[in-house]
């Protein structure tokens, strides 16, 4: 892969944004647990704010290779100090060419800029083995396994995965 940038995306982008990670959630059934009739539902917002962003990779014309969102989890005071990596997917036309790891070094550095933030953590289809080892490999490391987390229609096993940062 030649040129790949991450930035953030803006709200204006949001749709398109659903609309890519939605063709994903078509192609990946197996491996993210929301489905397209979920983004269709209840669609994301492409957030970029004190307590996360949403990034995207595209290359140097511009096509979106990926996509990742960060955010510092919310709701509970005593979990505040906890950001979440969430719909992280890599177009196929650029799997297996470092996107993925760029994207997540980039997702694990914007959680370290999210005040109070000490850990990130994440989860992953268990079978996805390429994913598991790119996690691995930045440090991560499983603390639970969920059977039955998703179904596609076939039961999948979850894996929740953290580092500290």
């Amino acid at each position: 892969m030649t040129s790949v940038t991450i930035r953030s995306l803006s709200e204006a982008e949001a749709p398109a944004y659903n609309d890519f990670f939605r063709d994903g959630a078509a192609r990946h059934p197996d491996t993210l647990r929301i489905s397209p009739a979920d983004v269709h539902a209840s669609p994301f917002g492409a957030r970029d704010g004190a307590d996360g962003s949403t990034l995207l990779a595209t290359d140097s014309s511009d096509n979106w290779l990926g996509v990742v969102t960060v955010e510092r989890e919310l709701g509970r005071e005593k979990r505040r100090h906890i950001a979440w990596i969430l719909r992280m997917y890599v177009a196929e036309a650029a799997s297996g060419k470092g996107v993925g790891r760029k994207l997540l070094i980039a997702a694990i550095e914007r959680a370290r800029q999210i005040t109070s933030v000490s850990k990130v953590n994440l989860t992953v289809a268990e079978h996805n083995a390429r994913a598991v080892r790119l996690y691995e490999s930045a440090g991560f490391r499983t603390f639970a396994r969920e059977v039955d987390a998703f179904r596609d229609p076939e039961p999948r096993t979850e894996l929740t995965m953290s580092r500290p940062l």
